[in-house]
């Protein structure tokens, strides 16, 4: 048996958890004693599971059910407990939530319960469990804490999701409907093209090289190449491990609409008013409160927002 502990964060409150209330008993079932399922409800109650996380000396795998929302929250609180210094532990992301982006990135396939079993199946043969190594990217807005995640974006990326998550029902189809809509509006100028392309005025400089635009439909960064969807824009950073994949799109809605779809193939963006770079800090400097996303949960930050690229991650991908 592989030494050390399973340890599994399932959120109560995520669409899928509520959606199947026997999820999180038949998740718990696979990882009896020494092994530990823990539901934390609370931004306070995921904190404290994270300050006993950081203590332990035998943590194996982190898994995770719920959306990416979750496992960002899981994993920031946990490296604000412990510091981001030192070897992580494998993280399993168990696809509980409903876009599973950062699954979808690694090729992780499977029900919760499906992924976890082989989790588990593994550590108890004491079989090395298969892993790809990414980045997490860390955000300081200077309001609030250290966040982590792999994804953020601003501008046209926040809209999207708002749009996304408006009247609920939540899923890939709306998802694909929500972005099938944005592109045609995009295409003649209408309304709701207009609406999620709100320009964002900023000030960008990455690795001390300032941008030469200031107004962007969006400022978007990854260290995964998966923005959702099936769309890979971040697809350099694959290659590149230690360094984000930073986009501005400072080009017109029309001119990214008929671009989107070449990122599923992991194609050039080829515009001179988009920029494409690879680097590890991110400055962007605002007249006022920054609104921005990491992994689809909205935050707003004060006038600068630092995003540089954090420790590494073993993310289970079988």
């Amino acid at each position: 048996m592989t030494p050390g502990r399973i340890v599994v964060v399932s959120n109560p409150l995520s669409g899928r958890n509520r959606r199947d209330p026997g999820l999180t008993e038949r998740l718990r079932t696979l990882v009896p004693a020494p092994h530990r399922l823990a539901e934390p409800d609370t931004e306070a109650a995921t904190d404290a599971l994270a300050t006993d996380l950081a203590a332990m000396a035998d943590l194996a795998v982190l898994a995770v059910n719920g959306g990416d929302g979750t496992l960002s929250h899981v994993l920031s609180a946990y490296l604000r407990a412990r510091g981001p210094e030192g070897p992580m532990p494998a993280v399993a992301v168990l696809r509980g939530g409903t876009m599973n982006t950062v699954a979808h990135g690694i090729g992780l396939d499977g029900r919760p319960e499906e992924i976890l079993a082989r989790v588990v199946a593994r550590h108890r043969e004491g079989r090395p469990q298969p892993v790809v190594e990414r980045h997490l990217m860390r955000v300081r807005d200077g309001v609030g804490p250290d966040r982590y995640g792999f994804l953020f974006g601003n501008g046209l990326v926040s809209n999207f999701l708002e749009a996304y998550y408006e009247g609920g029902d939540v899923g890939p189809v709306k998802g694909a409907t929500v972005l099938a809509r944005a592109m045609a509006s995009a295409l003649v100028g209408g309304a709701f093209a207009r609406r999620l392309t709100r320009p964002v005025e900023v000030q960008v400089a990455l690795d001390g090289e300032r941008w030469e635009d200031e107004r962007f439909l969006a400022v978007a960064v990854g260290t995964v190449d998966d923005l959702g969807l099936g769309f890979k824009p971040f697809w350099r950073v694959v290659d590149h491990p230690g360094r984000l994949q930073a986009l501005g799109f400072a080009c017109s809605p029309f001119a990214l609409a008929v671009r989107i779809p070449r990122t599923r193939w992991g194609a050039a963006w080829n515009h001179p008013d988009i920029v494409d770079v690879l680097g590890v800090r991110l400055i962007l400097r605002g007249d006022g409160p920054q609104a921005y996303m990491i992994e689809g949960d909205f935050h707003r930050g004060g006038q600068a927002i630092e995003v540089t690229v954090g420790p590494p991650v073993p993310l289970v991908c079988g």
